[in-house]
Parts: structure tokens; C-alpha cells; sequence
């Protein structure tokens, strides 16, 4: 997307790092990411990825970096996985490897697409992919696939295990869980708006990325059980409205976060993202079951 004669939006996306210099190199000039003329303090540094999208670095004194964010947006906690898309996997690998970056990884996404994994200067994990054009149906089947992958992720996981996470100040398997869950349930209600009427206006003005309702509503001192059951329960019941109604996945809101324009978000590209989220928890699930922490 290209951004001519027109403010470049703030970043939805921030990313803590140690050394900001090295960092913005490595960005920059080994991953080919933009760069932007946008004014910022002495500890920030503004890069944009293969869409154009920006991203904010945080240097270790910025200290609150509030004012040069979007609202809502996420400050990345460390050692994340964050996902990127780029044209053409070959081409954008011999385009790395002329620059010099040589250490990436062949893998495969969530959903079964080809991946390309690099590690940042951080430790953080940069995956790329291409688009792929999935069809209604695949679409429909992805989201219906959420509870069981939940279900095998969490098989036979003890109360203690639950509790289970990298360093503190990361989230638990079980807050991975109600965040899951309560993700779902935040859509849900934008499906059935959209099924029910179509090109109707629709906000999320009580919710914000930064999962500052996490602690609110105690992700880290519930059980699981109610949640699981809620998110089973909504995938039957959404399942059995979009193969009910005629033309249900290309209905559609006018979507907007607080302080944004609305605009179009149609049941697909919903289901769709459910799918995503629900697989990229998933496997951070399996992840932190098999690590030795």
C-alpha cells in the first residue's frame, strides 16, 4: 500500500530492542525493510516492511512512546514471532542472500503454508510468507479446525504445566488460552452483526490490542474449563450460521478501532484471521510445553 499526499499513519507495532543502531541496520539494510522521514527522539526509529506498513523500534531509554503509536497498538514483548508477508519467497531468498543474510530457515506455518524464518538481533522470530488464495470453503474449514488444535495442544496438560511460561512478564499457557478464547468471542459478535445486517457500522471501543484486559478480567488466575467449553459452543454455533445463509461470507461491517476510519471486513477475511490466531497460539502452546523452563 502505498502512502502518497497523505499523513503516514503511526505504527500499530512496536518492537522493544537492546541496541537501537544494529538493530535499525539489520532491518534496514539486510532485510530490505523502508525506512520513513518521520520525526522521532533520539531512542526511536521508524522502519516500514514489504507492505509498507511501519514499525517502531525501541531503543532501551525511550522510555513512553505512547505519542508515536496508533491507538489502539501492541508493544511486542520479548523473543515474539512476528509475521510478514512478502511477494515471492525464491526471489525475496536470493535478494537476502545478496545482501549478506545468510542464516534463514526453511519452515512451515500454522496453516500449512511455506514459510521463511530469520532470528532479529533480539531473538525475536521473523516470519515471512506469501499470500495464498483460499477458497470459501477451505476458509470455513480452517476456522472449524480451532477447538480440535486447541485440543490436541492442550492434550493431557496438568494444573501446574498450565501455568507454564518462558520469563516472567510472558504469558502462561493458561492466559494463552483465555486470550484464544476470548479473542473468539470478541469476533463473534462481529459475524452475527454482519450476517444480520450487512454494511452495518461495528466497533470494538472496549477492547485494545494491548491486552490491557488481560489482567483485568484475571487471564492468569481462572481455570480453563468454561473457556473451552464457550469456544467450542461458538464455533458450532457460527459454523452452522454460515452454511445456513445465503451468501453468508461475503457479508460484511464497517469495521473501525477507536480513532480510526471504518472500513470494509467481511465474514470470510474474519474467519479467516480466527484461524490465523488460533493456530499461531496454538502452536506457541506446543512450543512452551516442549521447552525445559
Amino acid at each position: 500500500m502505498q502512502h502518497t499526499n497523505t499523513v503516514r499513519p503511526r505504527p500499530w507495532w512496536a518492537l522493544p530492542v537492546r541496541n537501537l543502531p544494529i538493530s535499525y541496520a539489520f532491518y534496514t539494510e539486510l532485510l530490505g525493510f523502508g525506512t520513513t522521514t518521520t520525526p522521532l527522539p533520539d531512542h526511536l526509529a521508524e522502519v516500514t516492511d514489504f507492505d509498507d506498513d511501519p514499525l517502531l523500534l525501541i531503543g532501551p531509554e525511550a522510555g513512553d512512546v505512547t505519542t508515536y503509536l496508533n491507538s489502539p497498538h501492541t508493544i511486542m514483548k520479548p523473543r515474539s514471532t512476528l509475521g510478514f508477508f512478502c511477494q515471492d519467497l525464491d526471489t525475496q531468498m536470493a535478494r537476502w542472500s545478496m545482501r549478506g543474510l545468510k542464516e534463514v530457515e526453511e519452515a512451515t506455518a500454522p496453516l500449512g503454508d511455506r514459510a521463511l524464518l530469520i532470528q532479529d538481533p533480539d531473538g525475536n522470530t521473523l516470519r515471512f510468507t506469501t499470500p495464498r488464495q483460499w477458497t470459501p470453503e477451505e476458509i470455513a474449514a480452517l476456522y472449524a479446525q480451532g477447538p480440535t488444535r486447541l485440543q490436541q495442544a492442550l492434550a493431557d496438560i496438568t494444573e501446574q504445566e498450565l501455568d507454564k511460561k518462558r520469563t516472567d512478564g510472558e504469558w502462561s499457557i493458561r492466559q494463552l488460552v483465555h486470550h484464544i478464547v476470548d479473542g473468539d468471542d470478541l469476533w463473534i459478535h462481529a459475524i452475527k452483526a454482519a450476517l444480520a445486517r450487512s454494511g452495518s457500522q461495528y466497533r470494538h471501543d472496549w477492547y485494545t490490542p494491548d491486552n490491557a484486559c488481560a489482567e483485568m478480567l484475571d487471564y492468569a488466575g481462572r481455570t480453563i474449563e468454561p473457556a473451552l467449553l464457550l469456544f467450542q459452543a461458538h464455533h458450532e454455533h457460527i459454523l452452522q450460521l454460515v452454511q445456513h445463509l445465503p451468501d453468508a461470507l461475503s457479508r460484511f461491517l464497517l469495521f473501525a478501532w477507536p480513532d480510526q476510519e471504518p472500513h470494509p471486513l467481511n465474514v470470510q477475511q474474519i474467519l479467516y484471521n480466527q484461524a490465523v490466531h488460533v493456530a499461531l497460539h496454538c502452536e506457541d502452546i506446543l512450543l512452551l510445553r516442549s521447552s525445559n523452563q
